[in-house]
């Protein structure tokens, strides 16, 4: 995230502070609205700003982020970040552009916000069905229930390489293996996932 702090002067805004910081590995997971009002909470909490009166120009309404029921954030972040634009000395103003190169914040036309992260929420959060195009993947299974007609069951792990382009009928064994046949199905399990991450270690 990056903020800039400005002091208000006859010709426009005077910036007095330009700085960055990154945001923790759990809010860089969630809606991007939901990264803006951590973001704010992170400008307005800088040292700098003392508790000086201050008017926080944000691109999403901050207040429908929190009171949104569909909103992934949990009730103890929730708690932190309400009471940053609740203080009395900060004024919220929500804009349709931020663009601190300029120190220019654009009010939102018609009062509308253009981004909809919060009223469909699984458009970002849920995975698709679609394939990913000309992507390869590495099928594996281990089981202790192998019987190639002999009558005897022994257990085994087969690991088998597909990719976007190939049938069905052209797949290609990357790996057969026998293990011996006390070994249970879990161990055949973990034996087939070993075999695929040195598979995937081997390609890159």
């Amino acid at each position: 995230m990056s903020a800039v702090l400005t002091q208000k002067y006859p010709l426009g805004h005077k910036p007095l502070a330009y700085y960055r910081g990154l945001l923790d590995s759990v809010i860089q997971g969630n809606f991007p609205c939901e990264q803006d009002l951590a973001a704010a909470a992170f400008s307005v909490n800088k040292s700098f700003v003392m508790g000086a009166p201050l008017t926080l120009y944000v691109e999403h309404s901050v207040f429908a982020v929190i009171q949104n029921s569909k909103s992934t954030l949990t009730k103890q972040q929730v708690l932190g970040y309400e009471l940053t634009p609740s203080r009395p000395s900060i004024k919220v103003v929500q804009c349709h552009l931020l663009n601190p190169a300029t120190f220019l914040a654009h009010k939102v036309q018609d009062g509308k916000e253009t981004n909809d992260s919060m009223t469909h929420p699984e458009g970002i959060s849920q995975a698709v069905e679609d394939p990913i195009r000309e992507s390869e993947a590495l099928l594996f299974n281990g089981t202790s229930m192998i019987n190639q007609g002999t009558g005897v069951r022994h257990t085994g792990v087969a690991v088998v390489m597909a990719s976007s382009h190939m049938s069905r009928e052209k797949l290609q064994d990357t790996a057969q293996l026998t293990l011996l046949s006390h070994y249970s199905a879990q161990v055949a399990e973990l034996t087939a996932l070993i075999e695929v991450l040195t598979k995937i270690r081997e390609r890159k």
